[in-house]
């Protein structure tokens, strides 16, 4: 469950300054934008959580968690290019469609070949394409969302929005998940609902956007530009070299629990396809209820407070205690009870983490690139916990997985990432 996508490439000044001129949001704007993010998150997470499983242990059940770890690998790979590079592209795109605009329609694009895809994979190879589009929806659609924010309100109006499309993915997974609960495991309905929100969505904040076309002529674009989003030195900047690492282990915590729940559930505590996709509701209930109960009132204690590290590190080690109760759930009661303790850990982490890091910042005067940097912590997790998951899903096993080692080794990684914020210095 993870935050929506920031902007990774800033305008130049003028560009800005021309935007700033022209805002005009339409009635409605913070609607349909939260609307827009909601969609794409249904889509994606419906895949991540349920239809990715269903449709790999429909091609081949005995190497389904290979296929999911193939996959995600590649999609999670994918989207540390496509982050910086969208945002790059969308600032300096030039059509008569506007700036933002192309990239909507090419998310809905996206998000419905790859809905058809999924549903119609003969083979590995197709699968692992249609993950890749729907990935590229869900990229594109929020880069754009978060980047019409920044062209058409001006700071001080912001915050409502903001806060909608922080909650764009988790609210997005349970809407997904709703949807899709009264049939079972019958994959068409449960790829196609989803699939239709999203595309909806998108092309609904794409019809009423004011989008004008920009008329200043950009630079051609510095390759050496786009490849500085990808590095801050650590050793100028220690303090944010420790937030991207601790945001990148405990986000491999997140990673190892919800990239193959689906699979731990069917395998270890022997649902039935038809009974996984109401039970995956029910655990992002549990999960997104108590992380938005939680943010709020937790965001406003370190505000009075004016400290963030030891939340930090208490929302670590809560975290990385609800993957061991995983690591060990005898049933379905104590794994919905961890699902409620990671929901936790989410929701006191979510709630100053952001805060911390913007004390940190190289550039706070510019903190777009440095926050979309940020982000890649957010989505690496999926490919490097894709990588390493055969290998302890295989530690001692016989004629199965070991998801007791794949969730032990994501609070070990929790726990270390909440002890790393200890050694920051630029903020309490």
């Amino acid at each position: 469950m993870t935050d929506p996508i920031e902007p990774t490439a800033p305008a130049t000044a003028s560009t800005s300054a021309a935007i700033v001129e022209s805002r005009t949001a339409p009635r409605g704007f913070t609607i349909f934008v939260a609307f827009a993010a909601i969609g794409a998150g249904a889509a994606q997470m419906s895949a991540a959580l349920l239809t990715l499983t269903l449709k790999a242990t429909e091609l081949d059940s005995a190497a389904a968690t290979t296929i999911i770890s193939l996959s995600s690998g590649i999609a999670g790979a994918f989207t540390l290019i496509a982050l910086p590079t969208v945002g790059a592209l969308s600032d300096r795109t030039r059509s008569r469609l506007g700036r933002r605009r192309p990239y909507l329609l090419a998310a809905a694009a996206a998000f419905a070949l790859g809905g058809l895809l999924l549903i119609t994979a003969p083979a590995v190879p197709v699968l692992v394409l249609a993950h890749l589009l729907i990935t590229t929806g869900f990229v594109t659609a929020g880069v754009t969302t978060t980047a019409l924010v920044a062209d058409q309100l001006p700071p001080d109006e912001r915050g409502p929005v903001t806060a909608m499309l922080s909650m764009g993915t988790p609210l997005g997974a349970l809407v997904g998940m709703a949807v899709g609960t009264p049939f079972g495991d019958r994959l068409v309905p449960l790829v196609l609902i989803p699939t239709a929100i999203a595309v909806v969505a998108v092309l609904l904040l794409a019809a009423v956007i004011h989008d004008p076309r920009a008329d200043r002529e950009l630079a051609r674009l510095d390759w050496r530009e786009l490849l500085a989003v990808f590095w801050v030195n650590p050793l100028r900047f220690p303090d944010f070299a420790l937030v991207f690492a601790s945001r990148l282990l405990v986000f491999s915590g997140v990673a190892a629990l919800n990239g193959y729940q689906a699979i731990f559930l069917l395998r270890e505590l022997d649902l039935s396809p038809a009974q996984l996709g109401g039970t995956i509701l029910l655990t992002v209930v549990i999960n997104a209820g108590v992380t938005m109960l939680t943010a709020p009132a937790v965001g406003r204690l370190t505000d009075a407070l004016n400290v963030r590290k030891p939340f930090v590190l208490a929302a670590a080690m809560i975290l990385g205690a609800g993957l061991l109760i995983a690591s060990a759930a005898p049933g379905l009661g104590v794994y919905l009870f961890a699902c409620g303790v990671v929901g936790l850990g989410q929701g006191v982490y979510f709630a100053v983490e952001l805060v911390l890091a913007t004390r940190v910042l190289p550039d706070p005067d510019n903190p777009a690139k440095d926050l979309g940097l940020l982000k890649i912590a957010d989505n690496l997790p999926v490919a490097l916990v894709a990588a390493v998951a055969p290998v302890l899903l295989a530690i001692g096993a016989s004629g199965g997985e070991n998801f007791a080692a794949l969730f032990i080794a994501g609070a070990i990684a929790a726990f270390a990432g909440g002890s790393l914020i200890l050694f920051i210095r630029g903020a309490r």
